[in-house]
């Protein structure tokens, strides 16, 4: 991921968290998954590539690091935060059916068979 200034000056992801990590005000969270800072007032943008092939600039409003592989994630079902594996099964209700879902695979708004949504 490239990231700009709203000067368009490249910043460096490893000096921000380097900068960040320790102030309680800006760490979301800081944890066996991760590190996750807030970036929305400091002006941080990502390049993304449109259909046209144009870069676009993307407010971040939050940069997070995992201290694992991406097999592990954070979701957020009901009132709880956890962190699952993404080959986590979870069971799905739609209609008058139950489906098996993979973690990777829930989408917000699904509901799980025990009537917790998916945020």
């Amino acid at each position: 991921m490239l990231l700009i200034s709203s000067n368009g000056k490249e910043i460096d992801i490893d000096e921000l968290f380097n900068r960040y990590s320790d102030d309680s005000d800006r760490v979301l969270a800081n944890d066996e998954i991760g590190t996750i800072i807030y970036t929305a007032d400091l002006d941080v943008f990502s390049l993304e590539v449109t259909s046209n092939g144009q870069l676009f600039p993307k407010k971040v409003n939050q940069l997070s690091r995992s201290r694992f592989g991406t097999s592990i994630i954070r979701l957020q079902i009901g009132g709880k935060i956890a962190s699952y594996s993404s080959d986590t099964i979870f069971h799905i209700k739609k209609d008058d059916y139950v489906y098996k879902v993979r973690a990777d695979k829930l989408k917000k708004g699904m509901v799980l068979s025990t009537g917790d949504k998916v945020y």
